[in-house]
């Protein structure tokens, strides 16, 4: 059988020599091995699509946003798709999940990839984690939970629009907005204190403020020459922190993270308010609010920055505008705060947790009262 193959194979595909016999073993069994797999084409069952007016109308849209160059996530097409549904009156109950898994089958169904539209936490000595945990476990030792803060920032690209899109074919890159703001967040270890956010904007005045301050609109709002933490803004944030503790009577320990722009100005008295900061290089692992606490709150905020965008694309898809990204700084300080308080006491006590920096026995109380609380 071999030598009729290998004489075959020679003469079919125009070879100086016929193959050997390994080679002719090696593509035989590739070949059976790929007949029996459920992916390949061949074998395939076209199963009946559940749906099929709302994938109609949602490959529709998709091709449509590709022709307007609007960049799709894959967190927009399942938001739509659950418009659709909602436009065609479909009943809950005969909706589907439209999941991640329902995505990466939808996409391969119709052969849409997620291309991208143009051309890390640094290793950390384990002893220095350690030594630093210790340390601040020292600073927090005798202290209740309710005392002791964390504070850090993170940017918020409000405009930007994703550097991938799903579509069939490639597209072309837009220019990317740079609008940014900084954001402060604090949180206590018992979630008992959730601070509300410290926004960071390069405007004194932001047009879409009008005439009023960030204070009369209900935001805690600075400004710098580009938008970062700065020594004034920081000390503004401890003399407030400190009028907030002044009519409590509590001394409380805040945790900030080694920068420049953290440390005391000679003009700045805190007498409710000890300042500590984290050991270099090692936030990633000792900063609840790294943990996971920024995250949470990020992907909330995304989501609400996602559903504004596919309100937008109507618009774009009827002439009326040509982006969906772009809003008003006010709009995006609105999405912030939201999501900042829609971030889960749990997921901020586990953050806590996660670190290891409260002492031992404060950890435990901490995660009494969490138990008599859910109770």
């Amino acid at each position: 059988m071999y030598s009729e193959l290998a004489g075959w194979a020679k003469e079919a595909l125009n070879l100086c020599i016929a193959p050997s016999k390994q080679t002719v073993g090696r593509t035989v069994t590739c070949h059976h091995t790929q007949s029996l797999r459920a992916d390949i084409k061949s074998r395939s069952i076209d199963r009946e699509v559940k749906l099929p007016a709302v994938e109609v109308k949602l490959v529709e849209w998709i091709l449509r946003c590709e022709e307007l160059g609007v960049f799709l996530t894959g967190g927009l097409i399942q938001k739509q798709a659950t418009a659709v549904c909602d436009e065609l009156a479909i009943p809950t109950a005969d909706r589907l999940s439209f999941s991640k898994g329902w995505l990466f089958k939808f996409q391969r169904k119709h052969r849409l990839t997620s291309k991208v539209q143009h051309g890390d936490a640094a290793s950390t000595s384990l002893a220095a984690v350690e030594d630093g945990r210790r340390d601040i476990q020292d600073a927090t030792s005798g202290l209740s939970a309710n005392d002791v803060y964390n504070m850090d920032e993170t940017s918020f690209f409000y405009c930007l629009s994703p550097y991938r899109s799903i579509t069939r074919n490639h597209v072309l890159g837009t220019k990317k907005s740079s609008k940014r703001i900084t954001l402060a967040l604090t949180t206590n270890a018992n979630c008992s204190d959730v601070v509300d956010p410290l926004f960071i904007g390069t405007a004194v005045q932001p047009r879409c403020f009008e005439s009023r301050t960030g204070a009369q609109l209900g935001y805690d709002y600075h400004a710098s020459k580009k938008a970062w933490m700065n020594g004034r803004i920081f000390n503004s944030f401890l003399k407030s922190m400190k009028n907030r503790m002044v009519p409590q009577d509590r001394k409380v320990l805040l945790l900030v993270d080694n920068a420049p722009p953290h440390a005391l100005d000679e003009h700045t008295v805190l007498t409710k308010v000890k300042l500590k900061m984290l050991p270099p290089n090692t936030t990633t692992h000792l900063q609840p609010q790294d943990a996971g606490i920024i995250g949470s709150f990020m992907g909330k905020l995304k989501q609400r920055q996602l559903q504004s965008a596919l309100g937008q694309i109507n618009m774009v898809m009827e002439g009326r505008q040509t982006g969906i990204y772009e809003v008003p700084l006010l709009e995006a300080m609105t999405w912030a705060k939201e999501a900042w308080r829609s971030v889960s006491p749990a997921t901020i006590s586990n953050c806590w947790g996660r670190t290891g920096i409260l002492d031992s026995e404060l950890s435990v109380l901490s995660n009494r009262l969490d138990a008599a609380n859910l109770e």
